[in-house]
């Protein structure tokens, strides 16, 4: 198997994130660069809620990690997932990410 480039991984990403109805941002402003997805939906629709939890792994899982890190969001296994519900807003995070392909994929979303 081929190890893939920085801009293949960002690719997938953004494609992942298109096929999902996702949008992307690459928050820089630190020392550890953060992706940061994002799905707004009608609040109060539990359905779309449960969509969205059950889909944005598929997003956030294929930034790879190359520093520890954290995820975080508006995901149902907390107090988040209410927000999420009531906002109308799913968001989630991932800390530690690859700088080459963050850059990456920051270029694609430009």
């Amino acid at each position: 198997m081929t190890k893939q480039t920085p801009k293949q991984i960002a690719t997938e990403i953004l494609d992942a994130a298109n096929r999902g109805g996702w949008s992307i941002e690459i928050n820089s402003d630190g020392y550890d660069p953060i992706l940061t997805i994002r799905k707004s939906f009608t609040p109060g629709d539990m359905d779309a809620f449960v969509e969205a939890d059950g889909t944005y792994f598929d997003v956030i899982s294929r930034l790879p990690r190359t520093t520890s890190g954290s995820d975080w969001g508006t995901d149902g296994s907390g107090i988040g997932g209410h927000v999420a519900v009531k906002s109308g807003s799913f968001v989630y995070n991932r800390s530690g990410g690859s700088r080459r392909v963050l850059k990456q994929l920051a270029k694609l979303v430009a």
